[in-house]
């Protein structure tokens, strides 16, 4: 099974067309499905994006072969020209990181994204959008990480008026076959060996330890972070002691983080 996340009916509209989709009234969320596919419209925003995934993914359990991807329009920097498609590699919240784990060969440009709480008429040096970071905590509690996929499709440069519900239709209409052909990527990755061996996770628990359950998470994204984008490296923990005041450990926690994600 495929399942696809959007937060608007107008990005919806071209997949529903597209892939024969019909209406199903068993959740009280806007869905679609076919024997294949399960299309879910949140609608704007992170409450509402982690509400309906969750409730989705909970009556409709996925099986470990399904795949996820989250698609729609983002805001980006004048970089991005308007209509490329974006894969993210990186969802950043409140300080908060999430990493697709992006094991396939693919033809796209791949970008850190920023999820912010309202539409953004500033300029921000990463794209942006409302809802990827909702999706991500959701489906992750049910997906492998390589199985799930954020497909995000320049809209505006921080300029969110300019952006009409046609406009939108035909920025994801242009891009069914791009969702093809990251459907079918994301259905050929395998299952791969777990990230640390048993010795490294003794050694991260022992660690996480001396941190909190928050400081612990963070900890643990960006060693996932580090492992994925350097494979064949051993973790570099830091050599020093671990400080006895919070305030030390803390920037201890925050020098070491930022070394595994630069």
């Amino acid at each position: 099974m495929t399942y696809l996340i959007t937060a608007l009916d107008a990005e919806a509209r071209p997949l529903i067309e597209y892939y024969r989709l019909k209406r199903d009234y068993t959740l009280p969320f806007t869905l679609y499905r076919s024997e294949e596919i399960v299309l879910l419209v949140t609608q704007p925003g992170k409450t509402n994006a982690l509400m309906a995934t969750s409730a989705l993914l909970g009556h409709i359990l996925p099986k470990a072969e399904d795949i996820l991807i989250n698609i729609g329009i983002c805001g980006a920097p004048e970089e991005y020209p308007i209509g490329e498609a974006l894969l993210i590699h990186k969802i950043i919240d409140n300080g908060r990181s999430f990493y697709p784990d992006i094991l396939y060969p693919h033809p796209y440009r791949e970008a850190t994204l920023i999820s912010l709480e309202a539409a953004q008429g500033s300029m921000l040096k990463s794209p942006v959008d409302m809802e990827s970071s909702s999706v991500f905590r959701a489906a992750s509690k049910f997906f492998s990480l390589h199985r799930i996929a954020f497909l995000k499709i320049v809209s505006d440069h921080f300029k969110p008026d300019t952006v009409t519900k046609e406009k939108v239709i035909e920025s994801l209409r242009s891009h069914r076959k791009t969702l093809d052909i990251l459907i079918d990527s994301l259905k050929h990755v395998t299952d791969t060996k777990p990230l640390f061996t048993a010795e490294e996770f003794k050694e991260i628990n022992d660690f996480k330890s001396h941190f909190t359950v928050s400081q612990g998470a963070i900890l643990e994204e960006a060693l996932c972070y580090f492992r994925l984008r350097y494979p064949a490296l051993p973790l570099p923990f830091p050599d020093e002691e671990i400080p006895p005041s919070k305030r030390e450990r803390s920037e201890l926690l925050e020098r070491f983080t930022a070394t595994l994600v630069s």
